[in-house]
């Protein structure tokens, strides 16, 4: 995964004000942060498949 600096200073930005403002160095360590996240981003492309089945069916417009 290729980051733009703007996705690393959005990480950055986050990962201080989740630590209170924190203004030490900040490192991203791609690889523990696509484990961290995947599980959440497969649930979301499930729901969203299930989602637009239901719809497709007919069932969403009752």
């Amino acid at each position: 995964m290729k980051l733009t600096s703007e996705d690393e200073h959005t990480i950055e930005q986050y990962i201080r004000a989740a630590h209170g403002g924190y203004t030490g160095r900040v490192g991203i360590w791609m690889e523990r942060l696509e484990l961290l996240n995947m599980a959440h981003s497969k649930l979301v492309v499930r729901m969203a498949l299930v989602a637009a089945r239901y719809e497709s069916k007919g069932a969403g417009n009752a």
